[in-house]
């Protein structure tokens, strides 16, 4: 676990002060993204429960950026093409491109790597930060990533996957909800597909809607996604299947991740992205 707690704190406030004066502070506030306002961080967004990997494993995860004095962990994303990134609209939507970078092909949050300049940033304009639907977005690099081993684009997958299917979900989240700092190592776990019905259930009786657009996954107590891992990939049979998106708290007993269907957006990513390919 990322230990410079003291180092990431004065991070984080030199990227307030400078956000504020951009006119961005707003935004540091997203769903499952790495900053959480006390107010929304139990119904907000997430590894736990997983184990370190290496990018050589999971090379079409990426780690989104913000650029201030340094290159602040923010988001995870995934491969689509070249010079296309899929991530969440939470984690995009009130930024600015240019502030935005994409490091591609490295396990560890501590490198050093400069990224990828970002020339456009494109959320579903149906997105709805209260009810999270059509939580999905495209990030636009400036120029392309070079393939390489470590460096890779994954499909989208164009079917539903079934409850009880495994699917892998990754990122530099917490391991712990209650964890002052993100992982510094990539981590990933596996989890299964969760009926949506009883998701469903579940998080109506908290008052909150699961919707077809939507998929959960999760053993509903011990793995999870957690702050940090927004816009990640959930990865079924090699296929990019969902985004990580939001749910109550990371792995609490009966809350299953939620995640916003690849497949129910299909269409949308491949009219989107075809512009930019």
């Amino acid at each position: 676990m990322f230990r410079r707690n003291n180092i990431l704190l004065a991070v984080v406030l030199a990227t307030v002060i400078t956000l504020i004066a951009q006119g961005e502070a707003a935004s540091l506030l997203p769903s499952k993204s790495s900053k959480l306002s006390a107010a929304t961080a139990t119904k907000e967004g997430r590894i736990i429960g997983g184990i370190e990997t290496s990018i050589e494993h999971l090379p079409y995860q990426v780690s989104v950026r913000l650029d201030t004095n340094t290159l602040l962990h923010i988001c995870g994303g995934a491969i689509y093409a070249p010079r296309v990134v899929v991530t969440a609209a939470h984690c995009i939507k009130g930024r600015f491109a240019s502030y935005i970078r994409i490091v591609a092909g490295k396990s560890s949050l501590l490198d050093d790597d400069p990224g990828y300049a970002v020339s456009k940033l494109i959320y579903h304009t149906g997105y709805n930060k209260n009810t999270h639907v059509n939580d999905v977005g495209l990030i636009i690099l400036t120029k392309p990533l070079e393939y390489s081993q470590t460096v890779q684009p994954i499909p989208l997958a164009l079917e539903r996957p079934e409850s009880g299917h495994t699917a892998i979900v990754s990122g530099w989240g917490k391991i712990d909800e209650n964890a002052e700092a993100l992982s510094s190592k990539l981590h990933m776990v596996e989890l299964p597909i969760v009926d949506r019905d009883y998701c469903s259930s579940q998080y109506a009786s908290r008052s909150y809607s699961i919707t077809e657009e939507m998929i959960c996954a999760g053993d509903g107590a011990t793995k999870d996604s957690c702050q940090g891992d927004s816009g990640g990939p959930l990865v079924v049979d090699g296929k990019l299947t969902g985004i990580v998106s939001w749910g109550i708290g990371c792995a609490h007993e009966g809350f299953p991740g939620v995640y916003a269907s690849v497949p129910y957006y299909t269409q949308w990513i491949l009219d989107t992205a075809q512009p930019y390919l």
